[in-house]
């Protein structure tokens, strides 16, 4: 039930960040199992998985824990109001919450998916992601630098429409009038190419459904055109 509650809150808008929980093998506790939840395990001070973290498997829709932060002997305050040290995802999670409060800070008008991906694609092993330390441990300076970036890109696109964003099945691209043989291709954030197409339309409808959930960069390239998107 708490895990349904979560995935309301984040159909919603909500940005929810969660402990993995402190079950080691036992598995990913609710909510933290849910796709709508960015879920945090925990590594020590120089990165390595701590063995009370949950680990997760292949039961989750999604792969899980999201990513990690610091839970072996955590700075925390005890209830004198002294500085002290703690164990568990308990306080990994609100470490990573804090962060990620910055980072939306600063990203107003992002979506919780678009910075539940942006943390993800941020961070230490992005590419080979596991079920001990998720997507890793992240950078949320190269998370800001990533929006930035992308959204630079985007202001200088106006002509060409690209809808709905994010999508799910299916992309309709609206290519200005006089193109027509566009070369499309989509890339990972890491510069991977991972779908390519060609388009010989103004208007066109292209399925999607192949790629996993993220963030994707679309170029559009033809004689005379040269464009850049991003994709959720």
């Amino acid at each position: 039930y708490i895990t349904r509650g979560a995935n309301i809150a984040f159909e919603k808008g909500l940005l929810i960040v969660n402990s993995a929980g402190n079950e080691g093998l036992g598995g990913i506790n609710a909510p933290a199992d849910s796709a709508g939840v960015l879920s945090i395990g925990a590594v020590n001070s120089i990165g390595e998985y701590v063995t009370f973290s949950s680990v997760g498997s292949s039961i989750q829709p999604i792969l899980k824990p999201d990513v990690v932060a610091q839970g072996l002997a955590s700075a925390v305050i005890n209830e004198s109001d002294g500085i002290g040290s703690a164990n568990g995802t308990s306080f990994s999670s609100p470490i990573m919450a804090g962060g990620i409060v910055c980072l939306w800070q600063a990203l107003p008008d992002k979506t919780n998916a678009e910075i539940m991906q942006l943390v993800r694609e941020s961070a230490s092993q992005y590419i080979e992601p596991d079920y001990y330390l998720g997507y890793g441990i992240p950078n949320l300076e190269i998370a800001l630098n990533n929006a930035l970036s992308l959204d630079n890109l985007e202001a200088n696109n106006l002509e060409t429409k690209i809808y709905p964003n994010p999508a799910s099945n299916k992309l309709h691209i609206s290519i200005p009038s006089g193109e027509n043989n566009v070369e499309a291709c989509f890339y990972t954030i890491l510069g991977k190419e991972v779908l390519k197409f060609n388009l010989y339309k103004i208007e066109n409808q292209v399925d999607i459904s192949s790629l996993n959930q993220g963030l994707y960069i679309l170029t559009l390239n033809s004689k005379s055109l040269s464009k850049t998107f991003k994709i959720v």
